[in-house]
């Protein structure tokens, strides 16, 4: 028996409460839907709101359908959202106010067009962007912005609320209509109802909430209405009641001889009302997609939410639809009780087609103040969201922004808003941007030296005259907002009297992620204060595509005081050899000798020419390598005129240098003393002179003359410690 139950993964004994909840959601989603079409086909439209509600209920059903069964989560729930609506409502109500002489048909075929040329130019544009898979870009849309564009919507929406209570939308021009006898009698009862929404929605999350309050709602107004004895004649006279609506089905095809009437100049001037419904609603769409994919914890494919909304509103719009994407409150119910099945939003869809089909007569006897007052409340909930919730949750210049931009919407439209939004929203990035600070580090040469092992009366004159050199480690994206930051960093470094002056500049693009064409002028502003001023200007590690646009502008080492390195390693040594050249001349060149070194060792001549005696003399040509990893500890190597590099393979070809070593120093001793085989590799990176320690007469001259050995120690124990002192001297300095 249990086998009949089942049928693969699906459980035949959910399909009862699957499909009464969505037959719930549908009924709940109805009102709202009937509401949005009466925003549209109100004022001079109201002998035509039957056939419009017709068209949009129609539409919808197209659009239910489509989002259910092509969505990429199984049970999402589609259909004509309210923003939209808000921005047809105001575009219906510019059309009508352009067309006042026109006969009613006219206005009503050309709102109607414009209502499905809005939701097919939308659908297209959905196609696009999922189809070149573009949805992640929207999300660059700054978070302040969606909200403006949100609480916009929020007061286009309690504007119609109020034209669909009243029968006429409320200006800053005409607010007194507000406040006569009769508009007081019919706004009071719908914003109480939509208060009473608003509270119950925001205090109570149960889905039957808002059915219970209509259900409510519904009986206190026919308990009056019968209390006074007003029939349902009277009521529907008097238009406390939707409608009047012709018998049967709602849904009548569009008679093909009103298109000749159409005024497409009127059409035509709804551009920009148009563009902004479809850039709102694709935002709106992939916010409730994200904010779906983490209710139903599962992945959303964005691109694919996108073309089934696409195929949804083309199909739907050519209905007559307005726009519609999936719902997040309505879709969220179904996930929240682990409900994953496409029979919810069909079940759902069943019930516009009932109500299409035969409920003519049953929408008659919706009282106006409900629909005006789900427009109310949903409006207020917007506006509720972005002033009040937002008050407590965004930075004050982001709520700021929020405010400007519904006070524009409010005032001169929803594209007008919308481009204000976004542009703020750049100047303020680009603002905020440009105060951090693109510096990582900033080093000296007394507190970071490069790789290369120099004798001891070097590494002290580095060190006491490293505040000539200035080491500035760049990061992030470098444009014109924050390189006019370095620019005057170096200035001030330039000027400051109480520090050595500056020789060296060293600017670093290890971590520098991409540079602004604009940002490139920058640096030739440097190399100007450089050859000014009389210092270097090194870069290094700067990659191809950098370099590429430096070099356009004529930033080349042809030029006296720039110069390239491949990275701060290679920079730093350079700026230490020619400093040392500049302070000590041919000099102290020649005291990097190993000769030089012994004297410095050895108390006497005769005991350096004992220790000479237990070495190999070599003559090394630039290329040869003198150690190779994986090599046994058989020797080191003391370097008198050549350069050795020690390096370490990390890929095929490609290596990263570790030490170079000059005269006067050692290579090789970890090794031999360790006993283990050789962990780099170490290449002449210059010809010359070396001696060779074997092992075997290292351990000869232990034996027979251990004094030697022991200065021999002393030096090498002098020369680790100092390597250790100065590495942890760089590495404090990184870290401060």
């Amino acid at each position: 028996m249990a086998r009949i139950k089942t049928l693969g993964n699906f459980d035949f004994r959910r399909i009862l409460p699957t499909i009464s909840l969505g037959i719930v959601i549908g009924a709940i989603d109805l009102p709202a839907i009937i509401s949005f079409a009466v925003l549209i086909y109100s004022g001079d439209l109201d002998q035509f709101a039957g056939m419009g509600i017709g068209l949009i209920l129609f539409g919808s059903l197209i659009i239910q359908i489509i989002i259910a069964l092509t969505s990429s989560i199984p049970g999402v729930i589609g259909g004509p959202q309210d923003s939209p609506a808000a921005i047809l409502g105001l575009m219906g109500m510019a059309i009508l106010a352009q067309l006042s002489d026109a006969s009613p048909e006219t206005k009503f075929i050309t709102v109607t067009v414009t209502v499905m040329l809005t939701s097919v130019l939308s659908g297209i544009f959905f196609l696009l962007i999922g189809g070149f898979k573009l949805g992640r870009f929207v999300r660059f849309i700054p978070y302040p912005v969606v909200g403006g564009f949100i609480a916009g919507t929020g007061f286009l929406l309690v504007q119609g609320g109020f034209g669909v209570m009243i029968g006429t939308t409320p200006t800053i021009n005409n607010l007194g209509i507000l406040f006569t006898a009769e508009s007081l009698i019919r706004w009071i009862p719908s914003v109480i109802f939509g208060i009473a929404l608003v509270i119950g929605s925001r205090r109570f999350q149960h889905f039957l909430t808002i059915p219970i309050l209509l259900t409510a709602t519904a009986i206190i107004f026919y308990s009056i209405a019968l209390l006074n004895g007003q029939s349902l004649a009277e009521l529907r006279a008097g238009g406390w009641l939707l409608g009047p609506f012709p018998e049967g089905s709602l849904w009548r095809p569009l008679d093909l001889s009103l298109f000749s009437l159409i005024d497409w100049s009127l059409i035509a001037r709804q551009a920009s009302n148009i563009a902004a419904v479809a850039l709102i609603s694709i935002v709106a769409l992939l916010l409730n997609s994200n904010a779906l994919e983490l209710i139903a914890n599962r992945d959303i494919d964005l691109n694919r939410e996108l073309i089934a909304a696409g195929l949804a509103n083309v199909a739907g719009g050519v209905a007559g639809s307005s726009v519609g994407y999936p719902y997040l409150g309505f879709s969220s119910i179904p996930f929240r009780m682990n409900i994953h099945s496409r029979l919810v939003p069909l079940s759902a869809a069943a019930v516009t087609g009932f109500i299409l089909l035969f409920g003519a007569s049953a929408l008659s006897l919706v009282p106006t103040l409900i629909a005006g007052g789900i427009l109310f409340f949903l409006g207020i909930s917007f506006l509720m969201e972005w002033l009040y919730d937002a008050w407590f949750q965004l930075p004050r210049v982001d709520y700021a922004l929020v405010l400007l931009i519904l006070a524009v919407v409010a005032t001169l439209g929803f594209l007008q808003g919308v481009g204000t939004g976004i542009v703020i929203a750049i100047l303020l990035f680009v603002v905020n941007y440009s105060r951090i600070d693109i510096v990582k580090d900033a080093l000296t040469g007394s507190s970071y030296q490069s790789n290369t092992e120099r004798p001891l009366e070097h590494r002290q004159l580095i060190r006491r005259l490293g505040e000539r050199i200035q080491i500035l480690r760049l990061q992030g994206f470098v444009f014109f907002g924050t390189s006019q930051g370095l620019v005057q960093r170096v200035r001030d470094r330039i000027q400051d009297a109480n520090r050595e002056t500056m020789r060296y500049l060293i600017l670093d693009f290890q971590h520098v992620t991409a540079l602004d064409s604009s940002a490139v002028f920058s640096f030739v502003r440097l190399n100007q204060l450089a050859e000014a001023n009389r210092f270097y200007l090194v870069l290094t590690d700067v990659n191809k595509t950098i370099k590429d646009k430096l070099l356009r502008t004529g930033l080349t080492e042809q030029e006296e005081w720039i110069r390239f390195a491949d990275n701060l390693d290679y920079g730093m040594e350079w700026c230490e050899s020619k400093m040392l050249l500049e302070e000590g001349g041919s000099t102290i060149i020649r005291a990097g000798s190993l000769r030089a070194q012994l004297k410095n060792l050895f108390p006497s001549q005769e005991e350096i020419e004992r220790f000479l005696a237990y070495l190999e003399k070599l003559e090394v040509l630039e290329y040869h390598t003198v150690i190779r990893k994986g090599d046994p500890p058989d020797s080191m190597y003391f370097i008198d005129s050549a350069e050795l590099t020690t390096r370490l393979e990390i890929s095929k070809d490609k290596f990263i240098r570790l030490r170079t070593q000059s005269g006067g120093t050692m290579v090789g001793e970890m090794s031999l003393f360790l006993k283990q085989p050789r962990s780099a590799t170490v290449v002449a990176s210059k010809p010359g002179l070396l001696y060779r320690l074997s092992l075997e007469n290292y351990n000869k001259m232990m034996q027979e003359d251990p004094d030697l050995a022991f200065h021999l120690h002393q030096w090498i124990g002098r020369v680790l410690s100092v390597r250790l002192a100065e590495n942890n001297h760089t590495l404090e300095a990184l870290l401060s």
